[in-house]
């Protein structure tokens, strides 16, 4: 019996360890997945349309500018386009009409190159419409019970329709208007604030525009400030003709690009084009 049980015992498997074949063919898989996944890694720069910000103080000339783009059509969310010949939508009253406008942008056929949103601050004001309506409110300020969940509803809303015009700008160009404000800056590495030009909507809306867009450009009218002596505290401004465009942050105003820009640059979409080309021609 002690010799037939050696004999079992010792015998050898025909088919091989199970678990370890089982291991090898897991490995040799995991294998061929890294093999594919390296076989996807890029160096080269992927042109693609741009997906931007474009803002200022009124009546600086940010829609005729956008009128200059290539091919453009407009979702104008206030007035203010009558005087420029242009393709646009009629003027959506509710967030629901913005949105089917901008669907079918999305997802019908057409010729246009690139989608202007004029402005966002005012596309803001429909959403905050939407989210009163949600919440049976009269002021954003009230909807689920204050606290600011309003306008965190609201960054929800913006997320969503940012999210779409990031797919979109794989085709078109996208670009955002809106107007300026002056805001209070706190900065903790200058130990103290001062006042900078920001884009006119909600912080926490603002925040996430600025993270999905490509560039931010901050458009002003050049002023000369002229004072009647040497010592005098305060001057007079001199406003001028020509109009500048900031591509890169600086004190006073929030800029950013990511196509290696001039900064300043002049005030036309040629100037604009130019740049970015140079950037995908190095």
């Amino acid at each position: 019996m002690e010799q037939n049980n050696a004999a079992i015992i010792d015998a050898p498997v025909e088919n091989g360890n199970p678990f370890t074949d089982r291991a090898s063919a897991n490995e040799e898989v995991r294998l061929k997945k890294a093999a594919g996944l390296l076989a996807t890694i890029t160096t080269r720069k992927r042109r693609r349309p741009v997906f931007g910000v474009l803002f200022g103080p009124p009546g600086v000339g940010k829609s005729t500018f956008a009128s200059e783009s290539d091919n453009p059509i407009f979702i104008p969310t206030e007035r203010g386009l009558d005087h420029i010949t242009v393709p646009k939508f009629p003027t959506p009253r509710t967030f629901i009409e913005f949105y089917n406008q901008l669907n079918a942008l999305d997802k019908e056929p057409h010729d246009f190159k690139t989608i202007v949103i004029d402005t966002a601050d005012a596309l803001e004001l429909l959403i905050w419409e939407r989210v009163k309506a949600e919440g049976k409110v009269k002021t954003i300020e009230d909807f689920g019970g204050g606290y600011g969940k309003g306008f965190t509803r609201a960054r929800e809303i913006w997320t969503g329709v940012l999210n779409q015009l990031t797919d979109m700008s794989e085709r078109f160009n996208i670009f955002l208007i809106a107007h300026s404000h002056i805001r209070a800056v706190s900065d903790p590495i200058l130990g103290t604030a001062y006042d900078a030009h920001e884009m006119k909507v909600h912080p926490k809306s603002a925040e996430i525009i600025r993270q999905m867009v490509d560039l931010i450009l901050f458009v002003q009218i050049e002023t000369t400030l002229i004072k009647d002596s040497p010592k005098a505290r305060k001057g007079r401004a001199i406003i001028g003709e020509d109009r500048t465009i900031y591509t890169a942050p600086g004190t006073g105003y929030e800029a950013k690009n990511r196509f290696q820009l001039d900064n300043p640059m002049e005030f036309n979409w040629s100037a604009l084009q130019e740049g970015i080309n140079r950037f995908y021609g190095r």
